[in-house]
């Protein structure tokens, strides 16, 4: 753990030793101080490419907060430098981003364009179907690839048949299985959504429990998708309301036990935990 103060990582990220500059970059892991965004901005252009990625990672997790910063910055940047710009507007998943990710689509950098028609896909813009479907004749395999995930993510009749069209003209075996993969996971999507339930992307409870050592800002966001997905494990909404009320956020917490109040309604146990938890809070 860094003992550094926020001045002083903010002043190590242009130290000439990397080393300095990594310590840097991992103490400001889950920051959303408003000062902190053009030099995490600058960093994103750092030499060494662990301090880029955090340095996007960072940026893309305050959301709201850094978007318009960094649409700004990606509409002026250039070639590599644009690159992980892209990334960091992709983790804020923001639906202001999607005009200029349809854009960068065309872009000349081949990074850039794989970022920003993944980026498409899961923030299901279906209405820019049209330019997504271009990539598929994209000159890099990676964009193709991207392109053949996106189109997954939209799970429509359409797209589906867009993937099995891009398999078929395609003669690489890998590229065939990702094919494959993705219309597997666009069907089971379908099935989903004819029966009501919520299409949320969750990662494992083991994985976000770890992440809680050392970004606790990303382990809020991943613990929330389970509860926008109303999904019945409780550990994510107990995790969520131990870690609100660290914070100090009570509202939130509210909010969390509110809902699992509701989705736990037919499970005694369960619900008896929340309630008891609400009761203390009024």
């Amino acid at each position: 753990m860094s003992n550094l103060s926020f001045d002083e990582a903010i002043s190590n990220l242009s130290a000439e030793d990397v080393g300095v500059r990594k310590e840097a970059i991992k103490s400001l892991v889950g920051i959303t101080d408003e000062k902190a965004i053009e030099p995490l901005i600058k960093a994103t252009t750092d030499d060494n490419a662990q301090v880029r990625f955090k340095a996007a990672e960072i940026l893309g997790n305050m959301g709201d907060l850094a978007v318009d910063k960094l649409i700004n910055e990606f509409n002026n940047a250039e070639g590599k430098d644009k690159r992980f710009l892209a990334f960091a507007l992709k983790e804020t998943e923001d639906n202001r981003i999607i005009p200029y990710f349809v854009e960068a689509t065309e872009d000349d950098d081949f990074g850039v364009r794989k970022v920003a028609v993944r980026a498409l896909g899961e923030l299901q813009a279906i209405n820019e179907l049209e330019s997504i479907s271009k990539c598929l004749k994209d000159e890099d395999w990676g964009v193709r690839l991207a392109t053949i995930q996106a189109l997954g993510d939209f799970a429509t009749d359409e797209s589906i048949k867009l993937i099995k069209d891009a398999r078929k003209s395609e003669d690489d075996k890998d590229f065939k299985k990702s094919c494959n993969k993705a219309i597997k996971k666009a069907e089971k999507r379908q099935k989903a959504k004819a029966s009501g339930k919520a299409i949320v992307k969750v990662i494992p409870m083991s994985t976000i429990k770890e992440m809680e050592k050392s970004n606790i800002q990303k382990a809020i966001k991943e613990y929330e998708r389970y509860v926008e997905a109303k999904q019945a494990k409780d550990a994510p909404y107990k995790r969520l309301c131990v870690l609100y009320r660290k914070a100090n956020d009570y509202e939130n917490e509210v909010r969390v036990i509110e809902t699992a109040i509701e989705v736990f309604a037919d499970n005694d146990k369960k619900l008896s935990y929340f309630e008891k938890r609400l009761a203390k809070l009024k």
